[in-house]
């Protein structure tokens, strides 16, 4: 009986779940196409030769293999360390943010990160989830930042923080036979995970100063894009130059995480001199952990730990890169190592974690020394270089050089290579053939595959924005390469046919890509994505702060980035357009330049357009937001001695005078900050969706009186306000999360479904009422004119009126549209939305039908 019981409740709880969450993104429509690329279970593994399929020998070989990962075979030389370290000028710590790092443990601390923790998580060894965390915060409030400030002062840690079990995912597309590619996760505590959040925040911030912008991982504004634009940059350049042999390495470190030794890692701290409470928090968790791995659903014997950071724990990044700063410090500090140049400038190494890129010119006089430091560095570290998965690429030597360097180094020369994600070769003009066509190609693919799946208009849009948007996006944002828009047409067929199921579509393309809140569907508009990534990128020629990366990205420019902003200099500098990504960026500012900024911007900086560019970029130019004033009611320049700093010298204030007199007169001065100023130029945060959401408003401004609107206006003889409409699809359609009955909505509302008089036009056949056969089967007449639907309805208004208790009128676009009058009362609209849907589901099931729905089948639906 008990088991009965059980049962019955699952079923009611999985058919609710699929009432809410079916056709909506999220994790049901995810477990419905996901490809399982992990394997649940083990079947064999090969150690040393021999092939093992007896479960408890595939156990042995995996703890074995962790045995000897986690243990620290070097022997933790602490002077040695500390020389090292103090010979790399480590970075210290200053006084005033050493204090924030040591503070104690506060309430409020401790509420933002229990906020934070993510629901649905494993775990660790005790089974306390993340939501019992949650429900019991203020119970535990107390004894949890006693423990906490406790390790920070006494470095007395509890030992189940000590513990961890370790879940094994396998590498995608690796030898599963071999147990190096399988990827340890530690499944840790979450009363531990809480207080590692905490110290992890505070570390942060600080990080994000100390650590150089070589370094793009892990920290607040940095971002992966940022390393694959400068190597992109690096190649375009060498390309321009013939004359600079050089190299770029991308170095493989063999477990990277894995084997951080620990004392070198703990001197490092102190070096930059964290502070003794911060300290002991850290060495607390880093001294005799311990481990048992999860294989097969089996868990193992006890694993000593004595090396590596904690994956899975909030600070074992932070930790990481601290570790890792101190190579890429020693490489930039390196005279006998020398980067690609560019004027004053040097480029020679970015990261992203443990994805290091070295960019050498004349590699063959500089690779000795790289390696060197690795090997320096790796020994007292755990640092090792993998050479047989370290590739490099070349540009501008001859056979013999990189026959040469290749034996210096037993690396091998590669013309294309996987970084971040990326295909990057030595000739960028192949990027979109590495890039774009293959990601196209599996999109396409993965369409075909989704088309077989039973999904409704929007869980079909779901799909796109689930799994296809992201895969575009990414390269959208890192990539952004792509000249004209025909690849967009394109690829909107594509994307059309499968949401349509390869029918004729029966709502315009735009009407769909428009957002939810003014009556759309937010299908995404891939081309509106793209060119929103574009303009975000050209943030950085607005603003001139990334002097590096202007310098780089602009080698070969002929005048200041706002004179080809603004002034369209391209023109007279044909070659600008020629550049990888100069070309494809300033294509898409064109198009929008106007819309964008109309007028004079506060941005725009006179000397950036005035002056002839030089190798390198002095000081930050004054901008006009800067110099102007408004006087009256009349912008005019201030005067001289007040901007002086800003304007070089008397000469070009006189100039810049003239410039803006000249601007005043054919554009006008933006008196506010313009949108794009405003929510991209001085935002940090989600600027690609703003500057979609932007873009979008635009694009579909003229659907804001739909056609659909005039045509229901027509039908009921009298118009429906637009506030009324609007209210519709940003309220009432909210009464449910069921996309099923959402989708009802959205279809009556856009005229969905064919009635005899469309279906006469276009196969001439009878344009009869299906139901009545007397009069023309219109949209309308279908759904509310007819006699015998006239009837289902009257049954349906009777029974309402039943069950809310009082009289109301009854009006069409209430009953087909949602759009609910005065007369039904506040509380009872959620009710009226559910009767007047399942009524006209139940309706449209029987759309072809002589015969309307019984009362019954009404409740039936609504029940």
């Amino acid at each position: 009986m008990l088991i009965n019981k059980e049962v019955e409740w699952n079923i009611k709880r999985l058919r609710q779940k699929k009432f809410e969450f079916a056709n909506k993104s999220g994790k049901w429509l995810a477990w419905q196409v996901k490809r399982r690329k992990e394997q649940n279970t083990i079947n064999k593994i090969e150690v040393n030769g021999e092939e093992i399929t007896d479960p408890k020998g595939i156990r042995k070989g995996f703890v074995d293999f962790y045995k000897q990962l986690y243990r620290n075979k070097e022997r933790n030389n602490k002077k040695k360390i500390e020389r090292y370290l103090k010979e790399k000028m480590v970075k210290k710590i200053p006084t005033d943010q050493k204090e924030q790092l040591n503070a104690p443990i506060c309430k409020e601390e401790v509420e933002e990160v229990i906020k934070e923790l993510k629901r649905g998580k494993a775990p660790g060894p005790d089974g306390l989830t993340s939501s019992y965390y949650k429900e019991m915060r203020d119970t535990l409030m107390v004894p949890l930042i006693k423990v906490m400030n406790n390790i920070l002062k006494e470095k007395d840690i509890p030992g189940t923080w000590k513990e961890a079990f370790i879940t094994i995912i396998p590498k995608q597309d690796s030898d599963l036979t071999q147990i190096k590619n399988y990827r340890p996760i530690s499944l840790l505590n979450t009363d531990y995970k809480i207080f590692t959040g905490i110290l992890a925040k505070r570390l942060k911030k600080i990080l994000v100063k100390i650590i150089h912008k070589d370094q793009e991982g892990f920290l607040p504004g940095r971002q992966l894009r940022n390393n694959i634009r400068n190597i992109v940059n690096v190649i375009e350049y060498l390309s321009d130059r013939c004359d600079k042999p050089a190299s770029l390495i991308f170095v493989d470190a063999e477990k990277a995480f894995d084997n951080v030794i620990w004392e070198f890692m703990l001197r490092n701290l102190e070096v930059m001199e964290v502070g003794q409470k911060f300290f002991n928090g850290i060495e607390a968790i880093y001294t005799e952990q311990k481990a048992r791995l999860i294989i097969n659903n089996t868990i193992t014997e006890d694993i000593t730990i004595s090396k590596g950071t904690r994956q899975g724990c909030p600070l074992s990044p932070l930790l990481f890169i601290v570790v890792l700063e101190v190579l890429l410090n020693a490489i930039r500090q390196n005279k006998q190592i020398k980067g690609v140049t560019l004027g004053v400038n040097e480029y020679k190494v970015k990261a992203f974690a443990d994805d290091v890129v070295v960019t050498l010119e004349e590699p063959t006089e500089s690779i000795k020394e790289i390696l060197e430091e690795m090997e320096q560095f790796g020994k007292l570290s755990g640092f090792r270089l993998n050479k047989t998965k370290t590739k490099m690429i070349v540009k501008n030597m001859d056979q013999d050089k990189i026959e040469l360097l290749k034996q210096q180094t037993e690396i091998e020369v590669v013309k294309k290579i996987k970084y971040l994600g990326i295909w990057l070769s030595d000739k960028n003009i192949d990027l979109y053939q590495y890039n774009y066509i293959p990601m196209w190609k599996e999109i396409k693919k993965d369409l075909e595959v989704w088309n077989r799946l039973k999904l409704s208009l929007w869980g079909r849009i779901s799909m796109v924005k689930m799994m296809v948007l992201p895969k575009l996006l990414f390269l959208f944002q890192t990539l952004p390469i792509l000249k004209g828009t025909k690849f967009f047409g394109e690829w909107q067929k594509v994307i059309s046919r499968y949401v349509w199921e390869g029918k004729k579509p029966r709502i315009k393309f735009k009407l769909l890509t428009d957002t939810k809140e003014r009556g759309g569907f937010g299908l995404p508009d891939m081309r509106l994505y793209y060119e929103a990534a574009c303009l975000c990128w050209l943030k950085d020629w607005v603003k001139l702060e990334d002097k590096e990366l202007l310098d780089l990205e602009g080698f070969n420019n002929k005048f200041g980035w706002h004179a080809y902003l603004w002034c369209d200099k391209k023109r007279l500098h044909k070659g600008f357009g020629d550049h990888i990504f100069r070309g494809a960026l300033i294509e898409v500012w064109d198009r929008y330049k106007n819309i964008l900024e109309p007028k004079v911007p506060h941005w725009l900086s006179p000397l950036e357009i005035m002056c002839v560019k030089k190798i390198n970029m002095r000081g930050k130019w004054g901008t006009y937001g800067e110099m102007v004033i408004n006087e009256g009611g009349k912008w005019k320049m201030k005067p001289y001695d007040q901007v002086k700093t800003l304007t070089y010298d008397w000469l070009h204030y006189f100039q810049i005078n003239e410039m803006f007199k000249k601007e005043l007169k054919e554009r006008g001065y933006v008196e506010k900050e313009s949108i794009f100023q405003k929510e991209i130029i001085n935002s940090e945060f989600k600027n690609l969706s703003k500057m979609y959401k932007i873009m979008l408003e635009w694009y579909t401004k003229d659907e804001e009186v739909k056609s659909v609107m005039v045509q229901w206006a027509k039908d009921l003889g009298y118009n429906i306000q637009l506030e009324d409409w609007e209210r519709l699809w940003k309220e009432n359609i909210k009464f449910t999360a069921c996309m099923t009955l959402k989708e009802n909505m959205m279809k009556m509302l856009y005229r969905w479904y064919l009635s005899p008089v469309r279906l006469a036009k276009m196969y001439r056949i009878d344009n009869k009422c299906w139901k009545c056969k007397l009069k023309e089967g219109t949209f309308f007449h279908q759904w509310w004119e007819c006699k015998k639907v006239k009837s289902f309805w009257e049954e349906i208004y009777n029974e309402m009126k039943k069950i809310l208790r009082y009289t109301f009128v009854k009006r069409p676009e209430a009953f087909l549209l949602g759009i609910v009058g005065k007369d039904i009362r506040r509380k009872d609209h959620k009710f009226f939305q559910y009767a007047v849907t399942a009524a006209r589901m139940v309706l449209a099931q029987r759309w072809k039908q002589e015969e309307t729905p019984k009362v019954e089948e009404w409740r039936a639906k609504l029940i």
